[in-house]
């Protein structure tokens, strides 16, 4: 009840405040404009008696006299009008009077029945409230659980490994736990269990395709010819596989067949059968390839990363979304070994070694862009401010 209360008094003030002059007084500005002509009025006839003063003590001519009392004489009669047309507004003030309370009446009625309609059919009246305290503490609860899934999660995992210790030919065991090593980030061991799956329970589509993405993840997001070899059997057995179809389209962008990466990307986007998460890569994967790649086929030639995709890189974090962007920024730096005199290539180069957090590869970069420009010392000073604007300085790396 307090709160309807509340709401009640802050809309009425707010109505009361945005229709103010609907609400003000008007007989008391008719007064004093009234006032204000009647003393117009009084100094105008003053000057008439001090132009005729003027005028018999021979100030002024006879004639400039008539002027100035004609000019007076118009600006009396324009006062006068004033006068006539106040009174007019006076007959019909009461008329105004009562439009304005009628309309002051319906904006206290309609504004607020409007916002009551409103707010009621959107809102949330009958929803607790939730203090800063509240929501700090469910946040923290959130937290607390998310941490507690990880390290039950972890103790699953060194379960199992003390099973497979044991147990080294339960197929079904490394056959669980590669894809599992793979989400906590160890490629390694990902790497071991999906080659003892295979070795041990058979090739799949989804065994084949998970080592191939554990390989392109190791490799810095190259599709090497071990990967390709297990997408193109992952693809053989299950045509569908969405795995083995956006890493064979990531494999032809590699090679300079940008079409053909095009078409495999497109087919997967659309494809309402494929798993949700591959078709949105898919689709962010072709936004960036109509961005990035040239118009006409150029084999053997990767296409340069914008500075929007480097910028989206920090939020692309998931192994997937990693090993393709990966991918593609290595593909600038084998392109900037055969063409060195590319100096934006080399700037998206620098942006992207440092959005990846890969100091080594930023310093060899630094060390291969200054021998490039090394005769050009105005290229040279071009890397150094586009470096300076990153909050790096080339001089370390330059010494």
């Amino acid at each position: 009840m307090l709160f309807w209360l509340t709401v009640l008094a802050l809309t009425v003030a707010a109505v009361l405040i945005g229709f103010r002059p609907l609400f003000a007084p008007g007989r008391g500005a008719m007064l004093d404009r009234a006032e204000d002509h009647e003393h117009d009025i009084a100094v105008y006839r003053h000057q008439l008696e001090e132009l005729d003063a003027e005028r018999e003590r021979g100030a002024i001519s006879p004639a400039e006299a008539q002027q100035a009392r004609n000019e007076i004489a118009r600006r009396i009669l324009a006062v006068e009008d004033r006068m006539q047309a106040g009174d007019t507004d006076a007959d019909n003030a009461p008329a105004r009077r009562s439009g304005r309370a009628v309309l002051a009446l319906f904006a206290l009625v309609f504004v607020p029945g409007l916002t009551f309609i409103v707010y009621t059919g959107i809102g949330s009246p009958g929803y607790e409230a939730q203090p800063l305290a509240m929501r700090v503490e469910a946040l923290r609860d959130a937290q607390a659980a998310a941490s507690d899934a990880r390290t039950q999660l972890r103790d699953l995992v060194a379960r199992a490994e003390d099973h497979l210790r044991e147990n080294p030919d339960d197929g079904r065991g490394w056959d669980v736990l590669a894809p599992v090593y793979f989400r906590l980030g160890d490629v390694g061991r990902a790497e071991t269990a999906y080659r003892n799956a295979i070795r041990l329970m058979g090739e799949t589509p989804a065994r084949l395709s998970g080592l191939g993405e554990v390989l392109v993840t190791t490799a810095g997001g190259i599709v090497t010819e071990e990967a390709s070899s297990l997408f193109d059997r992952a693809l053989e057995a299950d045509p569908a596989d969405p795995r083995g179809r956006f890493f064979d389209g990531l494999g032809a962008v590699q090679i300079g067949r940008y079409e053909q990466a095009e078409q495999i990307w497109t087919e997967l986007a659309a494809d309402p059968d494929a798993d949700q998460a591959w078709r949105a890569v898919a689709g962010q994967s072709l936004a960036r390839l109509a961005e990035t790649a040239p118009r006409a086929e150029t084999p053997g030639r990767p296409p340069a990363l914008d500075d929007e995709t480097i910028e989206q890189v920090s939020e692309l974090n998931d192994g997937e979304r990693g090993a393709m962007i990966e991918g593609m920024v290595a593909s600038l730096d084998e392109r900037l070994r055969a063409e060195p005199d590319d100096i934006e290539g080399w700037k998206r180069l620098i942006r992207a070694r440092i959005v990846l957090d890969q100091p080594e590869a930023l310093r060899d970069a630094l060390e291969r862009a200054r021998a490039a420009f090394e005769d050009r010392p105005d290229a040279l000073d071009d890397l150094r401010a586009f470096a300076s604007g990153l909050g790096l300085d080339v001089e370390d790396y330059w010494r």
